[in-house]
C-alpha cells in the first residue's frame, strides 16, 4: 500500500506541476492539453524511476533520504521529460521552461516525499521502511 501511494503522489505532483504551469501562462483548461504535457514528464520519471529505484520503502525512511531520492529522481527524470517534450513537439522547449521545471519539479516532489515520510510514521508507525 505504501507504494501505491507513493506512485499516485508522483503523479499527482507532475500533473499539479503541469496544471500551475498552464495557469500561469494564461492558459485555459484543457485535460487533453495538461496531459499532452504531462505524459513526457512521467515517462521522463517511471525511466528515472527503473534507473534509481526510488520506489523501494527505504527512500523514505527518513526526511534526509526522501529528500536525497526526490532531488536524485528529478535529476535524471526532468531532462528526460524535456527531451521527450522536444521530441514531441518537434522543437526545443523555451529557455524558461527547461531552466524553471527542475527547480518546481524537484521543489513539490521534494514537499510531497517530506509529506510521505511524515504520513507514513504517522499512520504505519510499526513498519520499518529501512
Amino acid at each position: 500500500m505504501p507504494v501505491i501511494a507513493l506512485v499516485a503522489g508522483d503523479l499527482l505532483v507532475l500533473f499539479i506541476f503541469v496544471l500551475l504551469g498552464r495557469e500561469d501562462h494564461d492558459m485555459s483548461f484543457s485535460l487533453s492539453a495538461s496531459l499532452e504535457t504531462a505524459v513526457p514528464f512521467v515517462i521522463g520519471w517511471i525511466a528515472a524511476l527503473a534507473i534509481a529505484r526510488t520506489y523501494r520503502l527505504s527512500s523514505i525512511a527518513s526526511v534526509r533520504k526522501a529528500i536525497g531520492w526526490a532531488l536524485l529522481t528529478c535529476l535524471i527524470a526532468v531532462p528526460i521529460g524535456l527531451a521527450l517534450r522536444s521530441v514531441w513537439l518537434g522543437r526545443l522547449p523555451g529557455g524558461s521552461f527547461a531552466i524553471v521545471a527542475f527547480p518546481l519539479v524537484a521543489g513539490f516532489m521534494t514537499v510531497w516525499r517530506v509529506i510521505c515520510v511524515w504520513l507514513f510514521s504517522l499512520f504505519l508507525p510499526s513498519r520499518r521502511f529501512k
